[in-house]
């Protein structure tokens, strides 16, 4: 149904002269914010009562970016006068309409982000704001920085890498398209959780992957956490489990065609089986997931490169790229797609941190290979990508990315020429 456009009511004025005298006096009297914020202000409102029409909403104002607490009160009341304007009355509760408000901000400015929440049914409207005086004035982030510490070189392919921790021995684990290769380290040498500085891990063991089915000649792999063992290895046609033993890790592999995990157990997306994580079928021929999931959420999807949980307002979605290079987020058990990603690559992954909204997907580019590759943090807001770092060079091709321990960083593994090597690294999304 198309929403009808609202015009404000107009108030007739008895006294033209006496008007401008106030206006006149409005003017001289010191309100900076007012002075700032009423123009972006006006036209949010407009674009929000395109989508809401007349009538009781639920208003909620989120400020994620780098304006002053005390900017945002009166942010908030020209907002409830300029929607009551249209129509729009603030402040039900009991409102079936809700209007989420997101005040952010990326490398180009201020973006404010709104939602119009009914049902199951979400619009989303965008509004790039010059945060100019305001915005120069507020001490604090605008953007992020992703920063890298190498761990590890190696002259053999590694298609993951993940470290383990069990009591004070933090162990390495390299995936190999043959072999599973651990390094050790004492955790008190850890510079932060989960990741080293840099150096200092020790070759300890080699173990051979069995298996009877050839491998593709593009393998691809992950390893993952277990949560009754160390951890599960996935490759094309194979798949191992691995158990800390003490001093060694003993591993266990054989042919298999199970779904890889895409998901975290008690992370289902909103819309599929609560606590039950989603896990994909991989076209070892064609070095894709199929598109089809288990337990899935009774819908077809397309074939993607890869998929991650995402926290959004409401739970938790599952974002994908789709191998024909479209970004899709299924919420609210619908598939809906996402903006801003046309220059992505085929690996990504979400990590959190104590920047912006405290979650952002960091992204491989989608330049080529022999030109150099990059790595970039994003934020999903609303239903589109929003970088909010500048790109890191990566001299090299990005050849796997997942998510480290308790995600605050992520484990990527780069193939270098002239010699040949794969670096493994460790990426983090830092306040700039």
């Amino acid at each position: 149904m198309q929403s009808a456009r609202y015009n404000p009511p107009q108030r007739i004025m008895v006294n033209k002269w006496w008007a401008v005298v106030v206006v006149a006096l409005a003017c001289l009297t010191p309100s900076a914010h007012a002075a700032n914020w009423e123009q972006p202000v006006a036209d949010l409102a407009k674009r929000i009562a395109a989508l809401s029409g007349p009538g009781p909403a639920k208003l909620v104002i989120r400020n994620q970016s780098s304006l002053a607490a005390e900017d945002i009160p009166a942010i908030r009341r020209s907002l409830e006068r300029d929607l009551g304007g249209y129509g729009v009355r603030t402040g039900g509760g009991d409102s079936a309409t809700l209007i989420r408000v997101t005040l952010s901000e990326n490398v180009q400015g201020g973006l404010w982000v709104a939602e119009v929440v009914e049902g199951t049914d979400t619009r989303v409207t965008m509004l790039p704001v010059g945060l100019g005086a305001a915005a120069a004035a507020t001490p604090g982030p605008a953007s992020l920085v992703v920063r890298r510490t190498l761990m590890l070189t190696v002259p053999d392919p590694v298609v993951d890498a993940q470290i383990f921790t069990v009591g004070t021995l933090a162990r390495l684990v390299v995936l190999e398209p043959e072999r599973l290769v651990t390094y050790v380290r004492s955790a008190a040498g850890l510079a932060f959780a989960g990741a080293p500085a840099g150096g200092g891990w020790v070759e300890d063991q080699r173990i051979a992957i069995a298996h009877t089915r050839p491998l593709p000649r593009d393998v691809r792999g992950e390893l993952v956490a277990a949560p009754d063992h160390l951890f599960d290895a996935y490759l094309p046609g194979v798949a191992c489990s691995g158990t800390n033993t003490g001093a060694q890790i003993a591993v266990a592999c054989g042919d298999s065609d199970d779904p890889w995990p895409v998901s975290e157990p008690g992370g289902a997306p909103v819309g599929g089986p609560a606590g039950v994580p989603q896990r994909a079928f991989y076209n070892a021929l064609r070095d894709f997931f199929t598109g089809v999931l288990a337990p899935g959420y009774g819908m077809d999807l397309p074939a993607f490169y890869e998929a991650s949980d995402i926290p959004r307002p409401t739970g938790t979605a599952l974002l994908l790229n789709t191998v024909d290079g479209r970004l899709m987020l299924i919420e609210n058990n619908a598939l809906k797609p996402v903006a801003g990603a046309s220059d992505w690559g085929s690996d990504f992954t979400v990590v959190r941190s104590e920047c912006g909204s405290g979650v952002q997907v960091l992204v491989s580019g989608s330049g080529a290979a022999a030109a150099g590759d990059s790595l970039r943090a994003y934020e999903i807001v609303g239903r589109e990508a929003i970088g909010v770092s500048p790109p890191l060079p990566v001299d090299g091709a990005v050849m796997a990315m997942h998510a480290a321990s308790a995600s605050t960083s992520a484990t990527v593994v780069v193939r270098r020429e002239a010699p040949l090597r794969y670096e493994v690294w460790n990426a983090t999304a830092l306040c700039n």
